[in-house]
């Protein structure tokens, strides 16, 4: 009798020992997440499915010494960057779902060296066979970010400015392209580079030209809100107000406006050169108007005499009129 009580005492301390090594060790690693193990010597497997941990010296990767594997992303409540956790260091659980990088805004320059600040967003998901990589990156959301602006810049850098304004698909899909050869590249077979562990799925971008983003910066950062000091007076916020004319125009607004007047029919293009040409008598006026001096102008220096304008647009088009065409 004593005996059967000490066997079955025995199996029920093997089995709560049995069970105080298991269920620390128990894993359910569904096709949204995984967990990383690792041994003295380093990074052993991504787990899949479910099971429990055998090897002694196999645990998983969690707590403070787990990498931080992060990525820079976009708060839809407020517009803002914040930084993405993919692995969660108190279960060790790693996030396999698709996500959004979003890099702060960045300059890329295209092939005609227009220099543009380009919006990007990369939808991108862990590669659970790759996971030995995120596991020996030291900063993953820098690589990661790096890689992205390299592949943008890569891309827009082949293109002029004028072919990247009409090819923003084309350039998005070249983007993915480019980072999923760089991802294979740096795979052990091709060993001509570094993979990051992770697939990507799709790009997209927005951008605007370098300058003016930068001007409409230094506006906003630098007027002060009305009523205090520094603000700008009547006539001083409608000198500012002033619609640039055509000589304000830098190299890279010149090479747009010619892209506007490119294919297009006469007609078009004398009306757009009549528009430039009253503009710009407008600043000269407003200039003079608010330098609060005398100036003494003839409104023939002004274009303004017996409607010259009109006049030089009628004696145009009579000139550019066929032989014999019915005049009213």
């Amino acid at each position: 009798m004593s005996m059967t009580i000490l066997a079955i005492a025995a199996t029920i301390l093997l089995l709560a020992i049995l069970l105080i090594y298991v269920i620390p060790r128990a894993y359910i690693a569904r096709t949204d997440r995984t967990y990383m193990t690792h041994n003295e010597v380093g990074f052993v497997r991504a787990l899949q499915g479910w099971g429990v941990v055998w090897g002694l010296l196999e645990t998983i990767v969690k707590g403070a010494g787990a990498p931080r594997i992060e990525y820079v992303a976009l708060d839809p409540t407020t517009g803002q960057r914040r930084s993405g956790q993919l692995l969660d260091p108190r279960t060790g659980s790693v996030n396999l779902r698709p996500q959004y990088c979003a890099p702060l805004p960045f300059l890329a320059t295209t092939a005609d060296s227009h220099r543009v600040m380009v919006e990007a967003r990369v939808q991108f998901s862990l590669n659970r066979d790759l996971m030995k990589y995120v596991y020996q990156l030291d900063d993953f959301s820098l690589a990661l970010e790096t890689r992205i602006l390299s592949a943008f810049r890569a891309e827009i850098g082949r293109r002029q400015d004028e072919v990247l304004r009409a090819n923003l698909h084309e350039v998005e899909t070249a983007v993915v392209q480019h980072l999923r050869k760089a991802e294979a590249d740096g795979d052990e077979v091709g060993e001509a580079g570094v993979a990051l562990g992770v697939n990507y799925h799709t790009a997209s971008f927005t951008f605007a030209n370098a300058d003016d983003a930068f001007e409409a910066m230094a506006l906003g950062a630098a007027a002060p809100a009305a009523g205090e000091p520094g603000a700008p007076t009547a006539p001083g916020a409608r000198a500012s107000a002033r619609t640039h004319g055509v000589l304000s125009l830098r190299p890279q607004q010149m090479d747009l406006l010619a892209d506007v007047f490119k294919g297009r029919d006469p007609a078009s293009t004398q009306a757009l050169l009549a528009i430039m040409e009253m503009q710009t008598r407008q600043n000269i006026a407003e200039a003079l108007a608010g330098s609060g001096q005398l100036v003494v102008v003839t409104a023939q220096e002004l274009g303004l005499a017996g409607a010259l304008a009109q006049n030089e647009a009628i004696a145009k088009a009579k000139a550019n009129e066929p032989p014999g065409a019915a005049r009213t």
